[in-house]
């Protein structure tokens, strides 16, 4: 989550940058319908630094397959004891029509990979395991499970996220349930309680609400819709305002600490572009699942046609719909199969469901 609410962040408030650009689009075809290997935890023999791609001239037309003006963006929130990705957000910006539209990615998701635990969230760390940065990782994934190239990705930490919500001195939510929570990962081991009701969050408050889910019935599909609402709130309060208090100060704080590929000036452009939104004009949705158990572990399994429906509508940066031939990953089909896109990885894996919940 913290990754995610600190971006957003940046975006709406990076109008004190020094230069306005937009960022670089990732000028390649759709992906082939033959999948190639999938290196996950590969170890890299040499850590080399990866080149930052440079940005786009402010004006530069596209000259690739994609429409004109639309960006993705992969935002992601970091657990620091496990590593893991426990908030992941797909994202389209259009700059043409002025909406924008995010995907969370449930952490539970099963990918078609032949290892032992296939969950989404488990990727980011397990490259990092075996040398590598996480986050090249992650986006292969996500290739494959959306189609699409991400132009655009942020990772960002729980302390940031903290930071960042009480410099701009807070944010103002409804909170749907009784929290009780304890911080075992950030600076300050915290315990923090919250009554049901509309109220004033600062910074430990607001990443309680955003990381508990012990009182949601569907788990962290039901946390994933009050980070939702939480995001909205954020974003209504920055239209609203159009400005925040001690904002030199937030920018400073997350051009320091968020690794991402954007530069001030990147961040700068979508502040012009977000505040030409109006509040119906931002979406916050979910990746259509079913909740299984295969192999002692719980999964998120996408609900194949579901899901294509929502790229195509909310996310595609194509002329063209994508099809499932661009995807590859592992579905339910109406008999109780489990199915590939392309194919399973491992097949024997999920010839025997266990348990339904």
């Amino acid at each position: 989550m913290a990754g995610i609410i600190g971006t957003l962040v940046l975006i709406a408030f990076c109008g004190y940058a020094l230069w306005v650009q937009p960022p670089a689009v990732q000028e390649e075809p759709a992906p082939s319908p033959t999948p190639t290997p999938l290196p996950i935890f590969t170890a890299k023999p040499e850590a080399t630094p990866e080149p930052t791609p440079e940005p786009l001239p402010e004006g530069e037309a596209f000259v690739n397959e994609r429409q004109d003006g639309m960006y993705t963006m992969l935002l992601v929130g970091l657990d620091q004891l496990s590593m893991s990705t426990d908030t992941i957000l797909v994202g389209r910006v259009d700059t043409k029509a002025h909406t924008i539209r995010f995907v969370s990615i449930p952490r539970d998701t099963i990918l078609n990979i032949d290892t032992d635990i296939r969950k989404i969230n488990a990727i980011y760390p397990g490259s990092v395991a075996f040398g590598g940065n996480g986050i090249d990782a992650l986006m292969l994934q996500v290739r494959w499970l959306t189609g699409i190239p991400i132009d655009c990705w942020a990772v960002l930490d729980l302390n940031t996220f903290i930071d960042v919500i009480d410099e701009i001195g807070g944010v103002d939510f409804d909170v749907p349930y009784e929290v009780d929570y304890y911080f075992p990962d950030i600076e300050k081991h915290l315990y923090v309680h919250l009554d049901p009701g509309p109220q004033h969050l600062d910074g430990i408050q607001a990443m309680a609400v955003c990381r508990y889910r012990e009182s949601y019935i569907t788990g962290d599909l039901g946390r994933i819709d009050v980070q939702h609402a939480f995001l909205k709130a954020c974003m209504e309060q920055i239209l609203s305002a159009g400005n925040i208090p001690h904002a030199p100060v937030v920018v400073r704080m997350l051009s320091e600490r968020l690794t991402t590929n954007l530069s001030a000036g990147n961040f700068a452009w979508f502040l012009r572009e977000a505040l030409k939104c109006k509040s119906e004009d931002i979406r916050f949705d979910t990746m259509p699942v079913d909740a299984k158990t295969l192999q002692g572990y719980s999964y998120a399994v996408p609900r194949l046609y579901e899901w294509l429906e929502m790229i195509n509508e909310d996310l595609n940066p194509y002329e063209e719909p994508i099809g499932q031939w661009a995807l590859n990953l592992v579905y339910c089909d109406g008999m109780g199969n489990y199915q590939g896109t392309n194919g399973l990885d491992g097949a024997w894996y999920f010839e025997t469901e266990e348990s339904a919940t």
